[in-house]
C-alpha cells in the first residue's frame, strides 16, 4: 500500500481545540506543520483576551475559527468536526490534538499512519498509566471511567479519556448529533461507536505531563458529574425509591396496626414494595435512561422479581458456607446486584 511522503500529510485534517492556550499552541502547530501536515485549524473556544497574542501568532501558520463565548470542549469539537464534514468531503476523517502539549508530533504522525491503515475505524492514541510519575487525579480518573464504559458499554479500552484520536468521515458526521458539549462528549463519542458500527483501534503514545497537568481545564467535580451523570441518576433514583419504601411501609403500618394482628407487616411491605418499584421505574424510564423502548414495564418486573429471588438465594448460599456476617454479605450481593440491574435496564429495558 502507498503511503505519503512526510511533506504532504493531507489524508486527515488536524484540529485544535483550545481555551485560553499558553505558547505550548504555537510550539504546537509549528512542529506540526513542519512535520508535513497540510490540512490543520484551531478552534478558538471563547478563550480570554490574555490568549489574543497566542491566536494571532497561530493565525499566522492555520485557520482559526472562534467562539464568541466558552461553550465546552466538545462543542469547540463539533464545530471543528462540521468545518471538516463541509469543507474537506474527500480526506478521510479528522485527528483531534490537545492544545496543551500533551501530545507530541511524533504521536500525531503515529496515529496518522494508523488511520491510513485502518480508514474505517476510530483510532485511540493511548497512554500508559502504570508510571508513578503520573498525576493521582489522571490516573484515578482513568481507571474510573475504564470500568465505567465496561460495564455501560461492553467496552475494553486502555485509556478512554485520551484527545488524540483519528476519526473517519463517515463517523464524524454522526458525532454532530452525539449529545453533550463538554467533557462528556469525548465519553459519550465512545459508547455511541458499537450503535454506528465504528471499530475502535487502540495504539500507544507517549504520556506527557507538563506541570502535574495544570493547563488542563477539566473540572473535576461538575465535569465527573456530567460523564457519569446517567449511572448517578441511577444511583439517585434507587436511593429514593428506598427512601420511599421505607416511609410507605412505616405509614401502612401505622395505618393497619389497628386492624391487623401480625399480618399488617406483610401487607405493609408488598403494598410499599409496589408502589416504590413503580416509582422507580418511572423514574428510571424518563429521567435517568430517556427511554421510550416498548414492553417496558413486564421486563422491569421481571427483573425487579428475578433480582429479589438472586438476592436471597445468594445470600443464602454464601452465609451457609461462610456461617458469619449475614449483614455484609447482604450489603455485598446487593451491591453487585444493583450495578449488573443498571446494565441490564441500560442495555435492554430501556434500550434507546
Amino acid at each position: 500500500m502507498q503511503m505519503h511522503s512526510v511533506e504532504r500529510l493531507d489524508d486527515y485534517v488536524i484540529l485544535i481545540p483550545a481555551y485560553n492556550p499558553d505558547q505550548a499552541l504555537v510550539t504546537l502547530v509549528r512542529e506540526l506543520k513542519a512535520e508535513g501536515f497540510v490540512h490543520l485549524f484551531v478552534v478558538n473556544d471563547g478563550s480570554a483576551e490574555t490568549s489574543r497574542p497566542v491566536f494571532d501568532e497561530v493565525g499566522k501558520w492555520v485557520t482559526v475559527l472562534e467562539h464568541a463565548r466558552n461553550q465546552g470542549k466538545g462543542a469547540a469539537l463539533k464545530t471543528g468536526i462540521r468545518h471538516v464534514v463541509q469543507h474537506f468531503p474527500r480526506t478521510n476523517g479528522v485527528i483531534t490534538v490537545d492544545a496543551d502539549g500533551q501530545h507530541l508530533p511524533a504521536d500525531v504522525l503515529k496515529l496518522y499512519e494508523e488511520g491510513v491503515r485502518w480508514p474505517h475505524h476510530l483510532i485511540m492514541g493511548c497512554r500508559d498509566f502504570s508510571g508513578s510519575d503520573i498525576p493521582f487525579r489522571s490516573r484515578f480518573g482513568n481507571q474510573m471511567t475504564r470500568g465505567v464504559m465496561l460495564l455501560g458499554s461492553g467496552l475494553r479500552l486502555k485509556d478512554t479519556q485520551t484527545g488524540l484520536r483519528a476519526i473517519p468521515l463517515r463517523y464524524a458526521e454522526q458525532l454532530l448529533d452525539v449529545p453533550g458539549n463538554r467533557y462528556e462528549f469525548e465519553m459519550n463519542m465512545l459508547t455511541f461507536t458499537k450503535r454506528l458500527q465504528v471499530p475502535i483501534h487502540q495504539t500507544p503514545i507517549q504520556t506527557v505531563y507538563v506541570a502535574e497537568n495544570a493547563s488542563s481545564h477539566f473540572r473535576p467535580v461538575i465535569d465527573s458529574i456530567l460523564i457519569y451523570r446517567m449511572f448517578l441518576a441511577y444511583s439517585l433514583s434507587s436511593v429514593a425509591s428506598f427512601l420511599l419504601d421505607i416511609g410507605f411501609y412505616a405509614l401502612f403500618v401505622y395505618l393497619l396496626n389497628p386492624w391487623f394482628e401480625t399480618t399488617h407487616v406483610l401487607i405493609a411491605t408488598v403494598v410499599a414494595r409496589i408502589m416504590s418499584s413503580l416509582f422507580n421505574y418511572f423514574v428510571n424510564r424518563k429521567i435517568v435512561f430517556h427511554s421510550k423502548a416498548k414492553r417496558a414495564m413486564p421486563k422491569y418486573f421481571g427483573l425487579v422479581g428475578l433480582q429479589m429471588a438472586l438476592s436471597a438465594g445468594l445470600v443464602f448460599a454464601l452465609f451457609y458456607v461462610i456461617r458469619d456476617g449475614e449483614v455484609w454479605i447482604k450489603v455485598f450481593v446487593d451491591s453487585f446486584l444493583f450495578v449488573v440491574s443498571y446494565y441490564v435496564q441500560k442495555k435492554w429495558i430501556f434500550k434507546r
